[in-house]
C-alpha cells in the first residue's frame, strides 16, 4: 500500500538542523572566528571591544600617530591641561600659542589645543554676528532695547568659558580623545 520509505541515514558528523535543511559548514572549533572580539585587550585610549586591525576605527575617534592609540605621555597631558587653563586666563592666545609649538610633535596636543582654538573662535563669531545684527538696528532706532540679545552671548560666554575648558582640562588630564558638543564649537581648525 502506501509505504514510505525509510528515513535517510544520520550522518556522524555535525547534527543535521531539526527543519531538514542541508547542515552548515562549520569552521573547526580550534581556529578563531574571523570576527569578533580581540583576542587581546584594547590599547590604551581604544574604545573597548575594538581591534585596530579590523578597520580604521569607529567614527569620532580620532586615531594616534601610532595608529594604535599609543600611550598618550605625561608631558603630552600637561601642555593639554596647559591650553585650556590658558584659555580661561588668556583667551585663545595660548592655545594658540599650545597649537603653533607642538602641533607636529604631538596629535594629541595639536587636537585639545584646536578644540581650545575652535571654541574660542565659535564664540566670537557668535558675538560679531550677534552684535551686528543688534546694533544696527538699536543705532538706526536709537532705542538700545535691540542690545537685549546680547545677554544670550554674554551668558553662553560666562558659563560655557568656564564649563567646557574645565572639562576639556579633565579629560585632556586623564588620555582621552574628547570633543566639544557641535553646536558650541565650529571645527575650523584640525
Amino acid at each position: 500500500m502506501n509505504e514510505l520509505p525509510p528515513p535517510p541515514p544520520v550522518p556522524s558528523g555535525p547534527q543535521q538542523p531539526s527543519d531538514g535543511l542541508p547542515p552548515h559548514d562549520t569552521p573547526p572549533q580550534d581556529t578563531p572566528p574571523p570576527y569578533g572580539p580581540p583576542p587581546h585587550p584594547a590599547p590604551y585610549g581604544a574604545p573597548a571591544g575594538y581591534d585596530p586591525r579590523y578597520g580604521y576605527g569607529p567614527p569620532g575617534v580620532p586615531q594616534h600617530p601610532s595608529g594604535q592609540g599609543g600611550m598618550v605621555t605625561s608631558d603630552e597631558t600637561n601642555m593639554v591641561i596647559l591650553s585650556y587653563v590658558l584659555m580661561l586666563f588668556v583667551g585663545f592666545l595660548g592655545p594658540l600659542v599650545i597649537y603653533l609649538v607642538k602641533k607636529k610633535t604631538s596629535q594629541f596636543v595639536r587636537y585639545h589645543a584646536a578644540q581650545a582654538l575652535n571654541y574660542q573662535l565659535t564664540m566670537l563669531i557668535h558675538l560679531l554676528a550677534l552684535g551686528t545684527v543688534c546694533a544696527v538696528p538699536a543705532i538706526i532706532a536709537k532705542n538700545p532695547a535691540f542690545l537685549i540679545p546680547l545677554v544670550l552671548v554674554y551668558l553662553e560666554l560666562l558659563v560655557g568659558g568656564w564649563v567646557f575648558p574645565i572639562l576639556g582640562a579633565i579629560s585632556g588630564g586623564k588620555g582621552k580623545w574628547t570633543r566639544f558638543p557641535t553646536f558650541f564649537c565650529f571645527r575650523m581648525i584640525r
